[in-house]
């Protein structure tokens, strides 16, 4: 049964630690509450679907619906050659990557505790270390707020691309499931740099071995939500025109710039550019670049919507300044 609750505060509920309330509130965990949830998605002003809060901006006061998608489990299918791994949409996504490494299925390793949850992963098409989630995903299961339907959109349908998905723009569109398979057979992707050296000093290393690196290698960089607000990358990794890149290559050289799966388009670091212009470590009120990774803005308590995205726009105008690249935002802003 759903139990409907009024003036609830999320400041838990999100990573960012920004104070927020929400007018509405409901926690599905059982499927068997779609029926009643749609009665009340029909009936509300808006409604907006949080799953670990760990990539979104929330208001001081949000007036619609909060749907806190918290469905558990986890099942598998062997097959031949790969295991077939199907998720509930409010399993914490890093206990998923353990789980399927225990299945045997191999490739999740390099998405290592990135925080969230399952449903939210092919939202976004989380990614990190030459790994995107949408190399996996089989199909994602959505029930239509709309029209009350259970849909299962494969990858095709998913329409990934670099963080994104269609899932991103249908609002009304509830992740209940996501299925990926897996290869039984370890294929250990560690082409960046630090993380193939390490990989290189263990002699016959496993995806075992290749997932304590990641989150050795994240945890020196990135701060712990649990310890200090924030959402990790603040900054989408633009994606430019190869002409631009070469501009840009000739006046600093050691910017990192990568391949795309888009012609004549190169994707180059935030990060790098936010650092070069010496703004790690800058702080303005309650929010800060981390002193670590200039990618990542941390909230340093009492903070909220409006204050941080003043000082997002500030990092956005001074790159944009410098380098005339435009700088995306990559959590959802509510």
């Amino acid at each position: 049964m759903l139990t409907l609750q009024q003036n609830i505060d999320l400041s838990s509920f999100n990573t960012l630690r920004l104070n927020s309330i929400a007018t509405n509130y409901v926690v599905l965990n059982d499927l068997n509450q779609l029926t009643n949830l749609k009665k009340l998605t029909d009936a509300a002003e808006s409604y907006f679907i949080l799953g670990g809060g760990s990539n979104v901006i929330l208001p001081n006061q949000y007036n619609g619906l909060v749907i806190h998608n918290q469905l558990k489990g986890i099942s598998e299918v062997e097959h031949n050659t790969c295991v077939q791994i199907t998720a509930m949409a409010g399993e914490v996504w890093d206990d998923f990557v353990v789980k399927s490494l225990e299945f045997g299925g191999f490739g999740l390793e390099n998405l290592s505790i990135i925080p969230g949850t399952v449903g939210a992963s092919p939202v976004q098409n989380i990614g990190a270390y030459g790994v995107e989630v949408k190399d996996y995903i089989e199909y994602v299961t959505v029930f239509d707020l709309l029209d009350g339907k259970i849909l299962q959109l494969t990858n095709d349908e998913c329409r990934f691309s670099y963080r994104n998905s269609i899932l991103k723009k249908m609002h009304n569109y509830l992740v209940l499931s996501v299925t990926i398979m897996l290869p039984k057979t370890a294929k250990l992707n560690c082409n960046y740099g630090d993380i193939q050296s390490k990989l290189n000093s263990i002699e016959n290393p496993t995806a075992w071995d290749l997932r304590e690196i990641i989150i050795q290698t994240r945890q020196s960089k990135l701060p712990d939500p649990a310890v200090i607000g924030n959402v990790g990358s603040f900054f989408h990794n633009p994606i430019i025109e190869a002409t631009k890149a070469s501009q840009l290559l000739e006046k600093y050289p050691n910017l990192p710039v990568y391949k795309t799966d888009i012609e004549d388009k190169l994707k180059i670091s935030a990060g790098w550019l936010i650092d070069n212009l010496g703004m790690k470590g800058f702080t303005q009120g309650n929010f800060a670049v981390y002193d670590k990774q200039a990618l990542v803005i941390v909230h340093n308590g009492g903070g909220e919507k409006a204050e941080l995205l003043e000082f997002a726009n500030l990092i956005q105008a001074k790159v944009l300044e410098v380098y005339d690249v435009r700088l995306n935002i990559e959590p959802i802003i509510l």
